[in-house]
């Protein structure tokens, strides 16, 4: 960002009250945006206005208010705009229980997963944004947003979406997942390279050069991604700021604050004011 004076970011955080599984996300971006990373959630992004650039689906990309970008958990993106760009943008979080349960109740699958993480369909997008933005507004009673927002995403689902994993995959791809598990359940420790290689059985410089391959950012970036989500869940239930820091595997809580800000954009106590 070569000016400072004319970044700006604000957002607003919110859960509807017929679900603790969905968060709303919207935010308002002028010379900002935030580095790959990752979430444990499904998500959807909607472009109220303006453009957005983006990294989706491995490669660059410019988006716009047709777009809807679809991210399965774990999937490597980023949004940003630079040279005096600006655009809103809203996100539906979706943890993915509910979402494998809509699935199966409504596609008779047991697992499915986004096909394109940046689908183009003006319509459906306009859609969505309508609805959020009636609902943010307060013009949709709680039933008509639920079932509103449910048969929009039933909509997306059945023109996006794969419904099994590949069978075909890799060794390369399997040991990529093994390695994020892993990270997952030991969030919480000073990893090496040398304890996660040995946990998949090959060599960390192998591991280590393969990972940032296939998912576009250091293992060591992913393991404080998956702090941060930790984080996100023990604030939205009141969790002090020093037992978060603590729970999560942070050096302390300036340690907490300054990673939280970076990735999410406001403090890790702005965050979880929004839910308490």
């Amino acid at each position: 960002m070569k000016n400072k004076k004319e970044t700006e970011f604000s957002t607003k955080i919110w859960k509807p009250k017929f679900s603790e599984d969905i968060t709303f996300h919207k935010a308002y971006f002028k010379n900002y945006g935030f580095d790959k990373h990752v979430h444990e959630d499904f998500t959807i992004g909607l472009i109220q206005n303006g453009s957005m650039d983006a990294f989706v689906d491995g490669e660059k990309k410019s988006l716009n208010s047709s777009t809807i970008v679809s991210v399965n958990p774990d999937e490597t993106h980023a949004c940003q705009t630079f040279y005096h760009k600006d655009y809103t943008l809203y996100s539906i979080y979706l943890k993915p229980n509910f979402f494998k349960e809509l699935v199966d109740e409504n596609f008779y699958s047991s697992e499915a997963y986004f096909k394109e993480g940046a689908y183009f369909d003006k319509e459906l997008s306009s859609r969505f944004l309508k609805i959020l933005n009636f609902s943010e507004n307060q013009y949709l009673s709680n039933l008509d947003f639920e079932c509103e927002l449910i048969d929009s995403i039933k909509s997306l689902v059945s023109r996006n979406v794969k419904f099994a994993i590949d069978k075909s995959s890799s060794n390369h791809d399997s040991m990529i997942k093994k390695a994020k598990e892993y990270m997952s359940d030991n969030y919480h420790l000073d990893l090496t390279l040398d304890d996660i290689s040995s946990a998949l059985d090959v060599s960390k410089y192998h591991f280590l050069r393969t990972f940032k391959d296939k998912t576009f950012i250091s293992p060591h970036n992913f393991l404080m991604l998956k702090r941060i989500e930790k984080a996100k869940e023990l604030l939205q239930k009141g969790e002090t700021l020093s037992n978060t820091a603590y729970i999560c595997g942070f050096n302390d809580q300036s340690h907490l604050n300054k990673r939280f800000k970076a990735i999410m954009g406001l403090t890790p106590g702005s965050y979880r004011n929004f839910f308490n």
